[in-house]
């Protein structure tokens, strides 16, 4: 699996000395490749997805190409996660040369490179000598969580053997947060734990919101398989089996973004541009258009009161602090109160015979890192 979508890929490594051939038994995919094949076949990898690695003291051949059963991507590859094999550290094809090959340590005012049982003997001296003065608790570990080209793979399994399995420590913070928790923790004070969405709910939404997120860019697979087939239509089928008798069409996709990016074209293509609500706000005024939309939509009693009362606390003192006109909050990022009210409307307007509109939020690096 790569990154967070967590798609998932095949590796395959072989002898370099040995060679498959085009007949079925000749080879992993168990097809003739003497044949033109299909357009959607997984019978194929390109020369991103292969390189000569070191496996167990020797240079063997690698392919890393993704796993048409695998539900998150289908086969699909983004142009990250299919690069793994060309993103390997292979001295035999001048790739990646500049990765580490030892551990590194501060010493004489410099960085150097060390064994890796001088290293180990190092963390081993130092957390003893926390111990023996304060405690196991005293052990406080600081670590990053995730990493390119399967780097973070190799970076987490490392690291989570080490602290979690074999020292068991209870203290640690990753990456960007002062704890091991998500980046988006604002959302529990809201009710809604974060990173709580099934890659389904894009399937099944009648609205998508993406805010700051160029998702065919930055979540190519995710958007691809699973947001596109909605917009399209094609997933009509599964929300019918799965919401009853609700009213079901394709989604609207509403996209909050200063640029026209290559999402919003690709959403227009798919959808039809009737289905798709650009909203190119003034550059970090996210905030006055997520409040007007706050208090457009409870004015209109378009909440869920239930949700409301059981998992969440002084929405009226919220209401109060940020309330904010549909006129003052188009002022402000630049769009028409006719924009604001119509992408309201699909956010949160019931659905003909009542039912709740079902609307999934994307949302990315500016609204969790610049707003938390």
């Amino acid at each position: 699996h790569f990154c967070i979508v967590g798609c998932g890929y095949k590796a395959y490594t072989w002898p370099m000395n040995k060679q498959g051939g085009a007949a079925p038994d000749q080879n992993k995919f168990g097809v003739d490749l003497g044949k033109q094949q299909p357009a959607e076949t997984a019978a194929w990898y390109s020369p991103a997805m292969y390189n000569i690695v070191r496996q167990n003291g020797e240079d063997v051949h690698i392919v890393i190409k993704p796993d048409k059963d695998c539900v998150v991507n289908s086969g699909l590859g983004s142009v990250r996660g299919a690069r793994m094999a060309e993103m390997s550290y292979s001295r035999a094809r001048n790739t990646e040369l500049q990765r580490l090959t030892d551990p590194i340590v501060w010493r004489y005012g410099q960085m150097q490179p060390t064994s890796w049982d001088d290293a180990l003997d190092l963390v081993a001296r130092v957390t003893v000598a926390v111990i023996n003065d304060m405690g196991e608790d005293a052990v406080f570990v600081s670590a990053f969580d995730h990493g390119g080209a399967g780097g973070g793979y190799e970076n987490t399994w490392g690291t989570g053997k080490l602290y979690f399995g074999a020292m068991k420590v209870k203290n640690i913070r990753i990456h960007n947060r002062p704890a091991y928790n998500s980046e988006v923790h604002a959302t529990r004070d809201m009710g809604v734990g974060e990173l709580n969405n099934c890659y389904e709910d894009a399937e099944l939404a009648d609205t998508i919101v993406a805010v700051g997120t160029n998702a065919l860019e930055t979540q190519t697979n995710y958007f691809l398989n699973h947001w596109v087939p909605n917009l399209r239509g094609t997933s009509v089928d599964k929300k019918r089996a799965e919401l009853g008798g609700e009213p079901i069409e394709p989604a609207r996709i509403v996209i909050v973004d200063p640029r026209r990016t290559v999402t919003v074209n690709a959403c227009e293509v798919e959808a039809g541009k009737d289905r798709v609500m650009h909203l190119a706000i003034n550059s970090g005024t996210d905030l006055a258009l997520f409040n007007a939309w706050l208090t457009y939509i409870n004015e209109k009693g378009w909440t869920d009161k239930a949700f409301i009362a059981a998992s969440t606390k002084d929405l009226d003192k919220a209401l109060a602090s940020n309330k904010t006109s549909l006129e003052e909050a188009a002022q402000i990022t630049g769009l028409t109160v006719d924009q604001i009210r119509q992408s309201a409307e699909w956010i949160a307007q019931p659905k003909q015979g009542g039912a709740r509109r079902r609307t999934m939020f994307a949302y990315e690096k500016g609204i969790i890192w610049g707003n938390d």
